[in-house]
């Protein structure tokens, strides 16, 4: 859904009672923007704005009018028809003369505004191109921005390659300065560039990329993405392009583009970006790599966190898109508060932040601050800057959950102490780390619509990797109510992402027949899109688990595999969305809008923070200590005769 970029006072409630629906739109790409009436309209005392609603059909796309904020909605007009691609950008009405922008990816080979001068009554396709320059179309949307004179700001990911910003000062009839802002950094893949503007000149564009080169929709691509920002200040004659997340990746391995279900789209397009009301810049995304498993893993690790984690990324200094709110110049500043991360496994917890925006100095140190109940933390330890990790060798209290503070200071003064982060045990690698542990009342059954059944409410979920004579294996344990009696035709799965997977998933679980009896397997799982509607994950058994392989009665599942059997991860690699399923009847696969299976629900856990992700920490960590070596008893000494 899109941003509306004005608001109304005397609307303080939205209601389904205020609007006249169903409009007559599109099916997706849902967008709103706000702003003055071209002339000769003029808006009323109570509505001095129009609001338009945009949203896309299969091919084509239509715009609907609102004159008393959104009560109401004129006829949709159709926008294009074949000569542009039916996906589209936010729409966005110029706070100067009203003229009303939606930007389109694809038209006719070019990206393109899509302009009305008349109040959304009709609509021109005006390419973003230059006699000299033709930027290629994408995958990603494009974003417009306009200033508070006028000139329009046109963010594209051109050929998803290069993040590419242009400028016009006539409503799109001509562009200038079409210049890549990516390029200067090495990035070689763009995703989601979004778009913002306050005063006149001052605009800010927002983006994915990463460094590596080749098909970032592949599944074997192993890309590292970033968020990026760049700021122009002179109305898109130049730009200042900045990492904001430096040691804080987004996404590991691919983002996927094409629709459908892929692991890789766990970011959809959900990303956008505003201005606060002192002209700092804010953006909205999905985090991808959400948690201490995948934030702190290595470069060379493959998988992904493929979590959704709805984030915020803030402006915390230099100069804002409102000059009235510049800071003055010589401001002493202290440091940005850093975003912390925390992997607690057995006695250590592992810390990680992001690099402190440093203020108007350079951050010397950063102070960890540690305690037991919130709010409570003391200082633990100083380290020197730019060290950005730390790891806890003290927290042995399993019974305790420890809290951490990270403040980075400079010579002004130090960071808000507001970073705190809890680290729960949730056990080791050798008798298995809690990936995901439901509420004891267990609302995720009420949510799905599932009968109290206590032999299919999931209590938690773990993995781990004991060491059992030396085999490359992992356990997954499933933790439910009760096994007591054991339901019949039921089944009860671990599922966890993997491109290693033909179906991008893979299984382990435990099933039972007419008569109770239960059986082990592991495989994959697949998801096939009917149309536009995503199908029902179908599941192939590969193979049989370990021989060790068990359950009690007390309602524990312990499934043993080899790593082989599974895509063969290695140290470092990341086991991501995590997560257990139960069906009450074996032999009927269901589909739902958030693809519900009956007790836990497929969507809280891959939106869930910290994500479900496991880091494969290898068999040996786990081996017993080899006997001590006896100290050899030393031969007597003779006196000479």
């Amino acid at each position: 859904m899109g941003k509306s970029p004005r608001t109304d006072p005397s609307r303080d409630r939205f209601g389904s009672d205020r609007f006249s629906g169903p409009l007559g739109s599109g099916i997706d790409h849902e967008t709103i923007g706000g702003g003055p009436y071209h002339a000769p309209l003029v808006g009323t005392p109570a509505y001095a704005d129009a609001v338009y609603y945009c949203s896309q059909d299969l091919v084509a796309a239509f715009c609907l009018r609102s004159d008393d904020g959104g009560v109401t909605w004129g006829p949709p007009v159709q926008t294009y028809t074949t000569e542009c691609g039916g996906l589209h950008g936010h729409v966005k009405v110029s706070p100067a003369d009203g003229t009303v922008y939606l930007p389109n990816k694809d038209c006719s080979g070019n990206e393109a505004a899509v302009v009305s001068e008349n109040n959304g009554i009709s609509w021109s396709v005006r390419p973003v191109s230059n006699p000299s320059i033709q930027p290629g179309p994408s995958q990603s949307d494009p974003a417009i921005a306009v200033d508070a004179n006028g000139r329009v700001y046109f963010a594209m990911a051109a050929n998803d390659s290069s993040a590419v910003v242009s400028y016009s000062d006539d409503h799109g009839n001509t562009w200038n300065n079409i210049v890549s802002v990516s390029s200067a950094l090495g990035l070689q893949n763009i995703r989601y560039p979004t778009a913002t503007a306050g005063d006149a000149g001052r605009a800010a564009i927002a983006f994915l990329g990463t460094t590596t080169a080749g098909d970032a929709n592949s599944a074997t691509f192993n890309g590292i993405w970033h968020l990026y920002v760049t700021h122009t200040f002179d109305g898109g004659l130049t730009w200042v392009t900045t990492d904001t997340t430096p040691n804080m990746p987004v996404q590991r391995g691919n983002i996927w583009t094409g629709g459908g279900a892929n692991i890789g789209r766990n970011l959809l397009d959900f990303f956008d970006v505003a201005i606060d009301k002192k002209g700092r810049v804010q953006v909205g995304y999905a985090n991808g790599c959400a948690g201490g498993n995948c934030a702190q893993s290595a470069a060379t690790a493959t998988g992904n966190a493929y979590s959704a984690t709805a984030t915020i990324a803030r402006q915390s200094s230099g100069k804002r898109l409102l000059a009235a709110s510049d800071a003055v110049s010589k401001t002493r500043t202290a440091p940005g508060m850093p975003f912390v991360t925390q992997r607690r496994i057995g006695n250590v917890v592992h810390l990680a932040w992001s690099e402190a925006d440093s203020g108007s100095s350079a951050v010397k140190t950063y102070q960890i601050l540690r305690g037991t109940a919130s709010g409570a933390e003391t200082l633990l330890t100083t380290v020197n800057a730019p060290q950005t990790r730390f790891d806890d060798l003290s927290a042995t209290d399993t019974t305790k959950t420890y809290f951490y503070k990270v403040v980075a200071t400079n010579r002004i003064g130090s960071s808000a102490p507001n970073n705190e982060i809890s680290a729960p045990f949730v056990g080791d690698t050798c008798n298995g780390v809690i990936i995901h542990q439901n509420d004891p009342a267990h609302p995720e059954a009420a949510a799905a619509g599932a009968a109290q059944i206590p032999q299919l409410l999931i209590d938690y979920v773990s993995v781990g990797e004991p060491y059992l004579n030396g085999a490359n294996q992992l356990m997954f344990k499933m933790k439910v109510s009760d096994l007591s009696a054991l339901p019949a035709n039921s089944r009860w799965r671990m599922v966890w992402d993997s491109f290693a997977s033909p179906g991008q998933q893979f299984y382990v679980g435990m099933t039972t027949d007419s008569s109770s009896t239960p059986t082990f397997e592991y495989g994959t799982i697949a998801t096939a899109v009917v149309g536009l509607v995503v199908g029902v994950p179908q599941e192939t058994k590969v193979g049989t688990p370990d021989p060790a392989t068990n359950y009690k009665v007390d309602g524990t599942i312990t499934i043993f595999v080899p790593k082989a059997a599974v895509g063969n991860p290695q140290l470092g690699d990341l086991l991501g969305a995590v997560n257990g399923r139960t069906f009450a009847d074996n032999t009927t696969f269901e589909r739902s809008t958030q693809l519900i299976d009956h007790t836990f629900v497929k969507a809280q856990t891959d939106t869930s923070y910290p994500a479900a992700t496991y880091t494969i920490a290898g068999n040996n960590v786990c081996a017993p200590a080899p006997p001590p070596t006896p100290t050899p008893t030393p031969k007597p000494k003779h006196s000479p005769h």
